[in-house]
């Protein structure tokens, strides 16, 4: 039974059925100008490395490699809309917005359009940051397909605070995270890359590449875990402070 359990883990097509409900929950998003105008491009950051003696294409880990290659692709599909880069990584020398701005101005986008946004140390911050700046605008959102659900759901949460604030006449519905924003999820770095129908038996033996997938689909499972958290004292605290009396 271990070792059944073992190989499983260990195989891609089983990994894949794990990560489905993660990387396919949102489409690949369509940024042809005739779908939608966008003022916005936001990439959300992930990892990168200050190794000189690599190129620039290396430097960046590739789940970085890829959030920003699909931000370019639709830049230049859009070439009005800002495109920003947002996070930032303890220990490097190189601030990992600019690691990612080098590699947008070598592939052809505009230095003048780019904005950075190093401040947000984690994905919450980085969704506050981003609500705050791009207001009701058209607003692309690019991060891993299996980060997207986890990034989109603090995207929810403060759309649904903004209705609640809003109903309860709050001064807090001023508060530019509390508004009804146009944020559109473009998932990029999918792990799962066949369908069913494609599989062959060579699909099914271990491998180091469905190890890696599965440590990032604990990941992701257990960071909505704590988002639930997060949320859930979130509203906690806001309820406290709305059940508070009024003066008179």
């Amino acid at each position: 039974m271990l070792l059944l359990l073992l190989w499983g883990a260990s195989t891609k097509p089983l990994v894949d059925q794990l990560a489905a409900p993660l990387e396919l929950q949102y489409k690949l998003f369509d940024a042809s100008p005739t779908q939608m105008r966008l003022q916005h491009i936001w990439v959300l950051g992930c990892n990168h490395q200050d190794s000189d003696f690599l190129p620039l294409t290396s430097q960046l880990e590739p789940c970085s490699l890829a959030r920003v290659s699909e931000a370019v692709r639709l830049w230049h599909q859009q070439p009005q809309a800002l495109l920003h880069f947002s996070g930032h990584i303890e220990g490097r020398q190189t601030e990992h917005t600019e690691m990612a701005r080098r590699y947008a101005v070598a592939m052809g986008v505009t230095s003048g359009q780019i904005r950075l946004h190093q401040l947000p140390h984690n994905t919450r911050q980085e969704i506050q940051t981003l609500l705050t700046t791009v207001g009701n605008e058209n607003t692309a959102l690019v991060t891993s397909a299996m980060h997207m659900p986890r990034a989109m759901r603090w995207v929810q949460f403060y759309h649904e605070q903004s209705v609640s604030q809003a109903i309860a006449g709050a001064q807090q519905q001023h508060n530019p995270l509390f508004k009804n924003h146009q944020i559109m999820a473009a998932p990029t770095d999918f792990t799962i890359r066949r369908t069913t129908h494609q599989l062959q038996a060579s699909h099914f033996i271990p491998s180091v590449t469905a190890i890696s997938a599965l440590g990032y689909v604990h990941y992701e499972y257990l960071g909505l875990v704590l988002q639930q958290w997060q949320m859930s004292q979130t509203e906690a605290e806001q309820n406290s402070i709305t059940d508070l009396p009024q003066p008179e």
